[in-house]
C-alpha cells in the first residue's frame, strides 16, 4: 500500500492573514504553526512578493534613530545634559510621538517585537499622562 503526503493548499484569504501576522512582528515559526502553512513555503512567499521585514523598511525607507559609531543617541545626549545641569530644549510632543513610532516600527523589521511593543506602550502612557495634565 503506497502512502502519499497530502497537499496543503492556503486560500488568498488565508494568506493575506499569514502575511499580516507576518510583517507585525510574528517570527515565521509562530506564523507557521498558527495558520498551519509550511515555513518553508512562508518564507519564500515573503521574499517573491516582497513582504519581508527588509523589503518593507526599505520601502518605507525607515532607519535607526540612535547615532552612528561617532554620534551619541539623542536620548543619552538629553540625559546627560539634565544630570548636568544644562538647560534642555522642550520637545515638541507629537514630533516625539512620530519618531517613537517610527522607531517602534524599525524595531518590528529587526524582529525585535518586545522591545516594540515596550517602547509603544510607554509612550501610550506618556500619551495619556499628557493629556491628563493638559
Amino acid at each position: 500500500m503506497e502512502h502519499h503526503r497530502l497537499r496543503k493548499y492556503r486560500g488568498p484569504e488565508t494568506w493575506a492573514r499569514v502575511r499580516q501576522a507576518y510583517v507585525a512582528g510574528e517570527s515565521a515559526p509562530s506564523v507557521a504553526r498558527r495558520f498551519d502553512v509550511g515555513l518553508a513555503n512562508l518564507r519564500r512567499r515573503a521574499i517573491k512578493e516582497g513582504w519581508t521585514r527588509k523589503t518593507i523598511a526599505r520601502q518605507l525607507d525607515l532607519k535607526p534613530i540612535r547615532g552612528g559609531a561617532d554620534e551619541p543617541e539623542p536620548a543619552l545626549t538629553a540625559l546627560n545634559a539634565v544630570l548636568e545641569g544644562e538647560d534642555v530644549p522642550t520637545v515638541d510632543a507629537h514630533e516625539a510621538l512620530a519618531q517613537t513610532v517610527r522607531r517602534a516600527a524599525w524595531l518590528l523589521t529587526q524582529g525585535r517585537t518586545g522591545e516594540a511593543s515596550a517602547l509603544l506602550k510607554a509612550a501610550s502612557a506618556l500619551e495619556k499622562l499628557r493629556y491628563r495634565a493638559g
